[in-house]
């Protein structure tokens, strides 16, 4: 049985959202000195939550749309990191089925192997094309947190991401 559609529309305006505003909070300046800390990438910690737990909810448009607009707003390379991002989402969203019969360490695992190699993509990219590069510590210490923060945001996002076998029965009615 599906969600309906209404539901499904409501799912992934709610990503957007929770995606977009957290790249607009990136962007405040809450602090006046400059620091040399890295933050997590949290829509990619998002969307591979959203993938691994609604892979019926989340298409490649929806996250290229969330992507691009982070580069944009962020002043990434447009569409490096997002060309990264839904490769690893697409990835990811075919082995989602056989993620959920799995242990949760084996799924944490596999992400932290994608978030790697995708941060580590996206490093020599940007040495290949003679942009600008973070400093590789930095760089890492990123992926560790981004790593750090997927169970996190399993247990925050796991009441809204669950399949609701209730709402379908009263749809069908």
């Amino acid at each position: 049985m599906e969600d309906p559609p209404l539901r499904i529309l409501r799912l992934r305006l709610t990503y957007l959202l929770i995606v977009m505003l957290e790249v607009v909070f990136q962007t405040l300046p809450i602090h006046s000195s400059p620091y040399q800390f890295a933050t997590p990438d949290i829509p990619l910690v998002i969307t591979f939550v959203w993938v691994m737990r609604r892979p019926d909810v989340m298409n490649p448009i929806l996250i290229t749309i969330a992507f691009l607009f982070a580069d944009m707003i962020l002043m990434r390379p447009p569409g490096l990191w997002t060309l990264i991002a839904l490769c690893a989402s697409m990835f990811l969203r075919v082995r989602a089925l056989y993620f959920k019969e799995i242990i949760f360490f084996y799924e944490w695992l596999m992400i932290a192997i994608i978030i790697i190699i995708s941060f580590t993509a996206h490093y020599f990219v940007l040495i290949l094309t003679f942009l600008p590069i973070q400093n590789l510590e930095l760089l890492a210490m990123q992926a560790f947190i981004t790593i750090m923060l997927y169970p996190i945001c399993i247990w925050i996002f796991r009441s809204m991401l669950r399949f609701s076998l209730y709402n379908a029965l009263q749809n069908a009615r």
